[in-house]
Parts: C-alpha cells; structure tokens; sequence
C-alpha cells in the first residue's frame, strides 16, 4: 500500500518537473552564439538601408494606416524589421517584424497599423499625432538607420495613396500595439 503511493508521488513528481522544463524549453529561443567578425564573415560586412518611406499624413481614427518602405542591403540578409511607435502619453513596444525569406537584398512594401488599437483616449481627441520609426536588422546583427515618419488621426480624413510606381504593393506585417511598463508612480495611475 504505501509502495504505491510513492510511486504515485514520484511519477507525478516527474510529470510535473517534466511538463515545467518542457514548457521553459518552448519558451526559449535559440541564439546565434557566434561573434560579430564571425557572423560578419558568413553574412557580409554591410549594413542595410532604408532607402525610402511613406506614409499618409493624416488618417481616419479607427482606420488601418499603411506605412510603405523601400529598403535594401547588399549582403541580401535582411532579417528583421525594426518598429517603436510614439503616441501622445506613451512610447510603445519595440517590435521585431520577419522580414519573408524571399526577398533576398530588395525589400519593398507596406506595414499596417490599425489605429482601432490604439488607445481610446489617443482616437477621440482630434489631432492626435502618431510617429513610427522604422529599422532593418540582417543576420549578422548590423542595423540601419532609422527612418521617421507621422501621421495625425483627424476625423473623416482619407488615406493619399503613396507615389505611383514607387513602392509594392506588398504586406509586410502588421504593427502590434504594445505599450512599455512602468512602475506605479506612488498612487498616481500610469498611462494607458
């Protein structure tokens, strides 16, 4: 009877533990341990480069914004898209975006943030301006410089189209709307 029960308590014992470290394994990401002159080696010295970006200057509160972007980069390793976005009152989330593994050294195309996820007091007051920056990261770690764009939420405003021929027509990602964290400041609310 009691060899029974501590072989209940010790497989359960080993389920728990298991189920814990498989769920911490999930969790992790593997990261490259190479040094910077070996990933420059195997990916190239060059950093990319945002060649050009556009956005709409103003847009509709509760409406998708594009934001279009010409980029390249000469190693053709381009990894990730690089975004933080300003709003009045808050500096959201740095974001990592994959760059599609097809793309190769050329990058163009558009990024979508749907200012319906922003917050409520950011949408009902008019002329609420929004700047996003924008950034490319390739494989061996190098980052271009960013590129600066805004936009302000007016009411019933509509959405210019970018210059003909210029840029694809090609999604890129969707913007998440994430704010930082900060600590309470001593019975004041924080913001949002």
């Amino acid at each position: 009877m009691i060899s029974d029960g501590v072989r209940f308590w010790k497989r359960f014992r080993s389920i728990i533990l298991g189920g814990f470290f498989l769920g911490l394994a999930a969790g992790c990401v593997v990261v490259d341990q190479r040094s910077p002159q070996e990933l420059e080696k195997a990916y190239g010295p060059n950093k990319p480069k945002v060649q050009d970006i556009f956005a709409s200057k103003e847009v509709s509160p509760g409406e998708a914004w594009k934001i279009y972007l010409n980029a390249s980069d000469p190693d053709g390793d381009m990894r990730f898209i690089q975004v933080s976005l300003w709003v009045p009152g808050g500096v959201l989330m740095p974001v990592r975006l994959d760059v599609p593994a097809s793309t190769g050294g050329e990058l163009s195309g558009y990024l979508v943030l749907y200012t319906s996820d922003l917050p409520f007091s950011v949408q009902r007051f008019g002329g609420s301006e929004i700047t996003i920056y924008v950034a490319l990261e390739d494989r061996a770690g190098h980052v271009s410089e960013r590129a600066i764009t805004s936009t302000r939420l007016i009411l019933g405003a509509k959405e210019g189209p970018p210059p003909a021929g210029k840029f694809q027509e090609r999604y890129l990602g969707t913007v998440p709307v994430r704010f930082m964290q900060t600590p309470g400041l001593g019975g004041l609310s924080s913001w949002p």
